[in-house]
């Protein structure tokens, strides 16, 4: 049983699915003529979206759920209102909104990997597997159902069947950032810092001049640390933390190295003296 059943409710009650034949809010396809109460919620979930970019998350979170109760069925709406309820930080009920659209739609690749994510970062590695499977098999040219597979595996640390997956991502999206910087995490944790830096080259090249942010620079610094190059390091880690976004640790690691760097300095002063 998945975990996640034990926390909360995934059927559909049924009276909920009776008001809803009774409303005309169908399960129908997306491209089907649409009915009043689909017309109303995806109207509904318009404004939610304008309001979510305009970052008044809590009329979003309004919005979506009237867009929801307009019509049930509408798997968009409850995808975007579980979106907005994670933002927000309500976790459980927006897991709880992608487990009733997938109850709706088990077949959608999207609600999969969504879904997936919100496991994932919960901990309910089971269920994250199972999404990831179902995401890679409804999709298999998905770089994103890929993408959560590996991460599914690197949580449980399967670190030779993250990279195979995260690969398998690169080779349809080669230029997605965030699966390459996942892939070099993976080789750095295997103890492969020099294909985690070749993996590092390629992510920085997608960025501007100076504009590579900083926990990218800081994972170039674990890399060459890892390879003993502690000067090489300490330079990516200085530029890591004048960019910002980097890892909260990473003044301690600057604050070890700089001292590593003066007992250095001051064995070759006592070397010279003798």
């Amino acid at each position: 049983m998945p975990q996640f059943a034990r926390i909360l409710p995934v059927v559909i009650p049924a009276a909920v699915l009776v008001w809803v034949a009774a409303s005309g809010c169908s399960l129908i396809p997306r491209t089907a003529p649409v009915s009043r109460e689909l017309a109303t919620a995806r109207r509904l979930s318009n404004e939610g979206l304008t309001a979510a970019d305009q970052q008044d998350l809590g009329r979003a979170e309004s919005l979506f759920e009237r867009a929801v109760r307009a019509c049930p069925t509408d798997v968009d709406a409850r995808r975007h209102f579980a979106e907005v309820l994670w933002k927000r930080g309500e976790r459980v009920a927006a897991v709880g909104q992608i487990a009733e659209a997938l109850e709706i739609a088990p077949h959608d690749e999207e609600l999969c990997v969504v879904g997936g994510r919100m496991y994932l970062e919960l901990g309910l590695l089971d269920d994250a597997d199972r999404l990831a499977a179902a995401a890679v098999s409804l999709a298999p040219r998905s770089a994103r159902a890929w993408q959560l597979r590996g991460q599914a595996a690197l949580a449980r640390g399967r670190l030779d069947d993250a990279l195979d997956d995260f690969h398998r991502g690169l080779a349809i999206e080669p230029d997605n950032r965030q699966l390459l910087y996942e892939t070099a995490e993976a080789y750095r944790q295997a103890n492969r810092p020099t294909r985690a830096l070749a993996t590092l080259a390629v992510l920085e090249e997608t960025y501007g001049p100076g504009q590579t942010p900083g926990d990218v620079l800081a994972l170039e610094g674990l890399a060459q640390e890892a390879l003993g190059r502690a000067a090489d390091a300490l330079e990516s880690y200085r530029l890591a933390m004048s960019r910002g976004n980097a890892p909260q640790d990473l003044p301690a690691r600057i604050a070890a190295l700089e001292q590593q760097e003066r007992d250095t300095i001051l064995a070759g002063r006592e070397t010279r003296r003798e």
